[in-house]
């Protein structure tokens, strides 16, 4: 027992050893060798040093003095350790030894950077210094962006900024943009030194010591690294340098270098370029400056200067600008292309190289391959694993500038087995973004311009094509043909999204084929029944988009497939019993709209499902046929048994009445969904809140908070749709709730559910005065708000008559009004700091309320700080902004700048079909800093768009646009020509 308790004991000790602790333990002997070779050399220093003060004495300082202590303390330490080494026995004094062995090195180095001065006397350890040039760094063009190189040097001056990142893709111009910067910097009296190393490789310490050794001409052969590192750091130590570390791809420790840390006091800096971001976070960069790809203008100075005045002559300007595009604003890629073309007037050569640019593999172009394809395979082959890479390439499947939903791409590329070691979709989502995040830092993709999506550069999808196995990709909407028999054969992947096929080969032989691609097919009505029959590798299949009517009975074959995508297909009537026969199948997605009644029983049989998507089709109204109304479209019986179901979409499109599911079936359904246990998502149709309530009560899956997204939809009614709101954004929402028909105030389900919403709809409620009846505190997460036809709401909210325990709607984006014909105010009394603070959209419709003429009061517009779009329509309101009663004074009267109201954050106005509107605001002087459009159509009575000026000043000085019929525009009063003329030039008509 003592025995295992030994074991116990080192099995512990050991998992809390890191780094130097465990070399001693390994090899001990290696480490006093180091711990001996730098004492030699202090003690050299140090015999040097006694015996120049023997031989002059008046040379000795103070600094001496001290350091000659510290010395000879050290020494004792050496010799105590030594001895301590020898009679070292067991693991347990090995680790103590060995933390004390790392601490005499430390001090050992520090008392070696730490040399002193002695009076009339250099440095004992090297030369002087010689004077060193300023280093100039040969650049082959002259044409970049003058912004670009003053932003950097900003921070260069900055004196709180000591090191910079410049990160981008390869080829971007990180190198070129430097090598300007350096060649600028060499007759400025900026910094002492320039020191510019170019990194590359695996950049090891040495051989950047060396580099920069070299640079300050103190280098010493075969000096060893700890010797080298003092030498570098005495020489600069005193001295203001840049150091320009130039492609870097791994972590530098500048210290074990020899390079003295930047900081305000020395006015050093560090510059570096790496094409991985996060590299600059492991140097610990202060500030990083991605590198954007080239303006259209850079883009073609940089041409033009490479291909010579051949390129602006009539014949081949169209081509040559159609060339510039193609190259994406990418340096190297422009360079490559136009040396390839200089001083070639021939039509033909130039229509042939765009020909070659616009193919999927661009390697033909002279230079393509040595000088961009091999920049880029750097950054590809250095990717940690096998499963980044063959992300990367899937990428290359989706068509020229396609937005990538991330997702989406994270989903099939688990289907495909690239991500591994998840459990769940939702984990392989997180992994799969965490990779894809990795390739936007690696620079091999860019974000898109919404969160959720990325794009690949044309250039780098090329190289990715060229790089993938047994990939084919056709698209565009002027390929009209499959692929010819023998191009089947060796195919793993086919892409031909969003293309013009008519139809398809009979029977295709390409039994490797794991992904295929084909939505956006419009014209493909009809596919071969033996079309599948030789795919028996198929995991991957997407037919969203195509006007398929029925499946060929040989999908039905496809035992590995994983995936099967069917969204938008509009005329796909049933989904025959045959599916049981996918028993792989862990995606099915038939979309949000389709002419499928109902899921067949044989659904149940697909045991692997996780992801379970329909859209159930109820194009005419319910009582048109008795028959369809008896037919569940979710057979009792099937959801119990898919245990492993994490998302479950059921959309309802059409009418969607409470009569559609008897009050029996729909207990049964909802009892079966509440057992399953791994759900993360769904999207349900309640007919009443009793049913929401069953299902909160009784769910496992939403009691243990593992639900992460949900839309559920509530009550009878109307045709249900995601109207008005973008598609893309709602992927993003965690939670979803549609509320219609409502009629009691007490709403208990309802509240908890909003506790877990970011969207609300509330529609056709019959009761409620106030949102704030459903409890303000259950909104706090609420970013999207969506009122209609709630005739007896009043207001949104009492900020005098509630009691405010807390800021009202701090999330809330987006809010839409419309059809409340008993509003008398959006809200009333002031609100706690924090309330509606992240309002950007407001939106108002059809409030035409006797009660509410004024849409604003001042003080509430003024509660909207972050507000920036307005739009107004259909209402028959006086005024958009007035003033209360009580402080309201004549539209003549002066108004000083105290009563001036500032609007910081509204770009965007629209007015619409306001009849009765005369004026936006009477009493009070306004200022738009941030307004860039307003609209105004069928507002006949707004004579006068003095809202904009302040005397003979425009308050609106980021105005571009006013929208607005002729006649109307044509017919408006002005106080003053000049105002007239200043915003003639921004009318548009509508």
């Amino acid at each position: 027992m003592e025995n295992i308790g030994s074991l116990l004991d080192i099995g512990n000790l050991a998992s809390s050893l890191i780094g130097p602790e465990i070399d001693y333990i390994t090899n001990p002997e290696k480490k006093m060798e180091e711990l001996n070779n730098n004492a030699r050399y202090l003690f050299a220093w140090r015999d040097d040093v006694e015996e120049t003060i023997r031989e002059s004495p008046n040379v000795a300082t103070r600094e001496s003095k001290l350091w000659l202590e510290d010395v000879k303390r050290a020494e004792h330490l050496v010799e105590s350790t030594k001895v301590e080494h020898m009679q070292c026995s067991n693991v347990f004094s090995r680790l103590t030894l060995g933390k004390r062995v790392e601490r005499v090195i430390e001090e050992i180095i520090d008392l070696n950077y730490k040399r002193p001065k002695l009076k009339g006397k250099e440095f004992l350890n090297a030369p002087p210094l010689e004077r060193v040039e300023p280093q100039i760094v040969e650049i082959n063009s002259s044409t970049d962006s003058e912004p670009r190189l003053q932003k950097i040097l900003g921070l260069i001056e900055d004196v709180s900024i000591r090191k910079i990142g410049i990160w981008g893709m390869g080829g971007i111009g990180k190198t070129r943009t430097l090598k300007l910067l350096n060649n600028r910097l060499k007759e400025s009296h900026m910094f002492d030194i320039v020191i510019w190393v170019t990194v590359s490789g695996e950049g090891s310490p040495r051989k950047v010591q060396n580099d920069i050794a070299e640079r300050l001409k103190c280098t010493v052969i075969d000096m060893s690294d700890d010797r080298l590192k003092a030498n570098i750091c005495h020489h600069l130590r005193g001295k203001k340098f840049l150091l320009i570390l130039d492609d870097i791809w791994e972590r530098i420790d500048l210290s074990d270098v020899g390079i003295p840390i930047p900081n305000q006091d020395n006015g050093c800096k560090v510059l570096l370029t790496t094409r991985d971001f996060g590299v600059c976070q492991q140097m610990e960069t202060d500030v990083e400056i991605k590198m954007e790809k080239l303006s259209e203008e850079e883009a073609r100075s940089l041409f033009n200067e490479k291909v010579g005045d051949v390129a602006t002559s009539p014949c081949i300007e169209p081509i040559a600008r159609d060339i510039i595009k193609k190259c994406g604003g990418l340096p190297l890629a422009i360079v490559v292309v136009g040396s390839s073309l200089r001083r070639k007037s021939d039509v033909a050569v130039w229509r042939n190289t765009l020909r070659e640019l616009q193919l999927p593999c661009t390697s033909q172009i002279k230079g393509m391959e040595k000088e961009v394809f091999s920049c880029l395979r750097i950054s590809y082959d250095r990717l940690p694993n096998d499963c980044e890479r063959n992300l990367f390439l899937y990428c290359s499947l989706y068509p020229e500038d396609w937005k990538i939903l991330i997702t989406e791409l994270a989903e099939r590329c688990w289907l495909e087995g690239y991500i591994r070691g998840v459990d769940s979709i939702e984990d392989a989502r997180d992994k799969g973004r965490h990779m894809v995040i990795n390739l936007v830092d690696a620079s091999l993709l860019e974000r898109g311009d919404d969160e959720e999506y990325v794009k690949m550069h044309d250039i780098i999808r090329d190289f990715a094509l060229k790089e993938a196995s047994g990939f084919l990709v056709k698209t565009g909407k002027h390929v009209r043909l499959p692929p010819m028999e023998n191009e089947w054969v060796q195919l793993k992947k086919l892409s031909m999204i969003e293309c013009s096929l008519c139809g398809l080969l009979e029977r295709p032989n390409c039994r490797d084929l794991s992904t295929l691609l084909l939505q956006g097919n419009r014209e493909l009505t009809m596919i071969p029944d033996s079309f599948f029959e030789l795919m028996q590798s198929l995991t991957i299949l997407d037919l969203s988009g195509t006007n398929i009517e029925s499946f060929p009975s040989s999908l039905f074959n496809l035992v590995y497939l994983r995936g099967l995508y069917l969204r938008g297909c509009y005329r796909l009537k049933d989904l025959p019993a045959q599916v049981r026969q996918l028993r792989q199948l862990e995606v099915l997605h038939l979309g949000n709209r389709t002419e499928i009644d109902y899921l067949p029983i044989e659904v149940g049989e697909l045991t692997s499902l996780k992801r379970l998507i329909v859209g159930f089709s109820l194009a005419h109204h319910p009582n048109d046929s008795k028959e369809r109304n008896m037919r569940l479209r979710v057979p009792i019986g099937m959801i119990p048994k898919l245990p492993l179901l994490e998302e479950l979409g059921m959309h309802t499109s059409g009418y969607a009445a409470a009569d559609q599911w008897d009050d029996e079936s729909m207990e049964v359904i909802v009892d079966e969904l509440c057992r399953l246990e791994r759900l993360t998502y769904l999207d349900f149709y309640f007919p009443k809140e009793e049913c929401l309530a069953h299902f909160l009560n009784g769910s496992k899956s939403w009691k243990a908070r593992w639900f992460r997204r949900f839309r559920f939809r509530v009550g009878c009614g109307k045709h249900w749709g995601w109207d008005s709101v973008s598609c893309h954004k709602h992927e993003a929402w965690e939670g979803r709730l549609v509320y219609r028909n409502g009629d009691e105030i007490s709403h208990v389900a309802i509240m908890e559910t909003l506790a877990h919403c970011s969207y609300f709809h509330l529609e056709d409620h019959y009761a409620t005065q106030k949102l704030s009846e459903f409890g303000m505190a259950n909104m706090n997460e609420l970013k999207i708000c969506r009122i209609k036809d709630c005739h007896k709401m009043e207001m949104l909210f009492d900020g005098d008559g509630e009691q405010q325990t807390c800021a009202m709607l701090p999330n809330l984006e987006t809010l839409v009004i419309a059809n409340l014909s008993n509003l008398r105010r959006l809200w009333v009394g002031r609100l706690l700091p924090g309330s509606l603070s992240k309002l950007t959209h407001l939106e108002l419709c059809n409030c035409n309320s006797h009660r509410l003429k004024k849409v604003f009061l001042v003080g509430m517009i003024q509660q909207l700080p972050s507000l920036e779009t307005l739009k107004i329509d259909w209402w028959d309101v006086d005024e958009i902004i007035g003033i209360e009663e009580e402080t309201s004074v004549p539209c003549h009267a002066h108004i000083s700048n105290n009563d001036r109201v500032i609007l910081p954050n509204i770009k965007r106005i629209v007015l619409r079909y306001l009849p009765g509107l005369f004026s936006f605001c009477r009493g009070v002087s306004l200022e738009w800093p941030s307004l860039e459009s307003i609209d105004i159509y069928e507002c006949p009575n707004l004579k006068s768009l003095s809202f904009l000026t302040h005397g003979t000043d425009i308050v609106a000085p980021a105005l571009k646009k006013i929208g607005g019929p002729t006649p109307w525009w044509e017919a408006l009063e002005w106080e003053d020509d000049d105002i007239k003329r200043q915003l003639q030039p921004l009318f548009r008509k509508h």
